[in-house]
C-alpha cells in the first residue's frame, strides 16, 4: 500500500473553522473527522442533543483517484441513481397503491414549490431534480412522480388542468390522482379509494372535504378540476422526462468536494426564474465548493489530466515544482461532475511566462489570463464570467489549459456549485450511523468531515 500524501487528525470531533467560502456563515462549533481506507466502511457519530448541520466534505488525501465516493447518514438520502432513490422509498412486496403513496409522500417531503431554475429536460430527471435543485412548479413535481412511478413498474401519466398539473397512477383497476405539489390526494365516499381525474371533474365537494395544505383556496382548486374542457392527459411529458443521470464523480489526489446546507448566494436561474427564496427562515438551496490542488510529488499531478505536453515534476529544495524545461509546455484538466458549475477561480504561483485558457467543450479556447515573460507570479484568477448563471442550461463540465514556459510552485483550482440541502447527509440527535462507499479499484485514503452546531437546529 502506498503511503498517503497527507496526514490528518485521527477520527474524532474537533473545533475548526469553515473552509473559507465568501459569505459563509460563522464557523461551525464542531467538525467530526474520519479517515477511510476501505471501499465500504461504517462508523458512528454520537450527538447528545439538537444539531444544526453545516457542511460535509470528502477529500482525497491519497495517491489514487477515488471513484464515486458517497456517504449515507442513517440509511437516508441514498440518491445516487433513480434505482437508489426508489430502493429507499418502496419494497418489492408493496402493492401498487402502497408504491404510489410512498412515492407521493417522498416527493411531498423532499421538494418544494417555486419557479424551476430552468426548463431543460434534466429538471424532469429525479436524480438531478432532487440532488441539485429540489424545487419546481407543479408540472416538475408531477413529471418526476411519473418517472419514479414508471421506474417502479406503475402505469403513470401527467394531466394538464386549467392552471395546475397533477399526476395520475394506475392501480387497483383504475386511475388515481396523487398531487405532490398540492400535498394532497382525495378519497371517494368509501373513505379509501383515491379519486381519479374523471371522478374529481364531477365532485367539487371533495376539494372542500379534503383541502390542500398548500393550495388553501378550495373553491379555486375545485374550479380548476371541474372545468373539464381544459383537462387533458399530457403524453408529451414522457418525451420531456428522463432517468439517465447519476451522481457519479471522481476525486483526484488533492481534490475535495464540500457541500453546504446553506449558501453564499451563487445559484442558477434562467432569465424568467427568480432567486430561490427562503421559507420560514430556511434556505432552500445550498452551495458547495470543489477544490483541486494537484499533487506535484512523484508526478501524481498527471492523474486526471486530459493532456500533458512537456511538463514534468521536479524536486526543488524540500518541495516539488512543475517545470517546462527550456521550451513551452501545456497542461489540460477537465472538470466534470453531477452538480452545475457556477463560479470559480485558479491560484497560480511560480515564475516564467504562464497563461490560462478556458473551454467548455475542449475544442475552442478563450484566453483568460497571462503573465509577462520571466515574471514572478502569485495570483488568483477569477473565472466567474465564463460560467452560465441565468441563461439556457447550467454548465456541468469545462476545461482549463495552462501554458507554461517556466516553473509552477503552486496550483489550486476552485469551482463553486449548487446543491439541494435536502439531499445531503445529515446528523441527527442520538447515535448516527455513517456508511461510506466508493467504486475505486485501488487503494484509498479519504477524509470525511461533518461540520455542525450542537444545541441548534437547521
Amino acid at each position: 500500500m502506498r503511503t498517503p500524501l497527507f496526514l490528518f487528525a485521527i477520527a474524532g470531533t474537533v473545533t475548526a473553522a469553515p473552509p473559507g467560502e465568501p459569505g459563509a456563515h460563522t464557523a461551525p462549533a464542531a467538525i467530526h473527522r474520519q479517515i477511510v481506507t476501505t471501499a465500504s466502511e461504517t462508523y458512528h457519530v454520537e450527538i447528545p442533543g439538537a444539531v444544526r448541520n453545516r457542511w460535509i466534505a470528502i477529500t482525497n488525501a491519497g495517491t489514487e483517484t477515488i471513484v464515486n465516493p458517497r456517504l449515507i447518514a442513517n440509511g437516508k438520502r441514498d440518491w445516487f441513481s433513480t434505482a437508489d432513490i426508489l430502493a429507499g422509498i418502496i419494497t418489492p412486496a408493496m402493492t401498487g397503491r402502497e408504491k404510489a403513496l410512498a412515492i407521493w409522500r417522498f416527493l411531498v417531503v423532499n421538494r418544494y414549490h417555486d419557479a424551476p431554475a430552468h426548463t431543460g429536460i434534466e429538471m424532469h430527471d429525479p436524480v438531478r431534480f432532487l440532488n441539485v435543485y429540489g424545487y419546481g412548479f407543479c408540472d416538475d413535481s408531477a413529471t418526476n412522480f411519473m418517472e419514479l412511478a414508471k421506474q417502479a413498474g406503475l402505469q403513470s401519466r401527467v394531466w394538464g388542468l386549467s392552471g395546475h398539473v397533477v399526476h395520475e397512477a394506475f392501480f387497483e383497476g383504475g386511475w388515481h390522482v396523487l398531487d405532490p405539489d398540492g400535498q394532497i390526494y382525495y378519497l371517494e365516499d368509501d373513505g379509501r379509494t383515491i379519486a381519479g381525474i374523471k371522478t374529481l371533474e364531477q365532485r367539487p365537494d371533495l376539494f372542500h372535504k379534503y383541502p390542500s395544505p398548500y393550495y388553501k383556496d378550495s373553491a379555486r382548486v375545485a374550479a380548476i378540476y371541474t372545468s373539464a374542457e381544459n383537462n387533458r392527459a399530457y403524453d408529451g411529458s414522457r418525451k420531456n422526462s428522463e432517468a439517465v443521470h447519476t451522481m457519479a464523480f471522481s476525486l483526484r489526489p488533492g481534490e475535495s468536494l464540500t457541500r453546504h446546507h446553506g449558501n453564499w448566494g451563487v445559484y442558477f436561474a434562467s432569465r424568467d426564474a427568480p432567486r430561490p427564496p427562503k421559507a420560514t427562515g430556511k434556505e432552500h438551496y445550498g452551495n458547495g465548493r470543489i477544490v483541486f490542488e494537484p499533487v506535484f510529488a512523484n508526478g501524481v499531478f498527471s492523474q486526471g489530466t486530459t493532456s500533458i505536453n512537456n511538463v514534468r515534476a521536479e524536486r526543488e529544495g524540500d518541495g516539488w515544482v512543475l517545470t517546462s524545461g527550456e521550451r513551452e509546455g501545456t497542461l489540460v484538466y477537465r472538470f466534470a461532475g453531477p452538480y452545475p458549475y457556477l463560479d470559480g477561480a485558479v491560484r497560480i504561483a511560480g515564475r516564467g511566462q504562464i497563461s490560462l485558457l478556458f473551454s467548455e467543450t475542449g475544442d475552442t479556447w478563450a484566453g483568460v489570463w497571462n503573465s509577462q515573460p520571466d515574471a514572478s507570479v502569485d495570483t488568483t484568477v477569477p473565472l466567474g464570467a465564463y460560467f452560465r448563471r441565468n441563461e439556457g442550461r447550467p454548465m456541468y463540465a469545462y476545461h482549463l489549459k495552462l501554458t507554461i514556459n517556466g516553473r509552477l510552485r503552486a496550483l489550486r483550482f476552485q469551482s463553486d456549485i449548487q446543491v439541494a440541502p435536502a439531499s445531503l447527509p445529515a446528523l441527527e440527535p442520538g447515535d448516527n450511523t455513517l456508511q461510506y462507499r466508493d467504486a475505486t479499484s485501488g487503494n484509498r485514503h479519504v477524509q470525511i468531515e461533518l461540520a455542525y452546531d450542537p444545541g441548534a437546529t437547521n
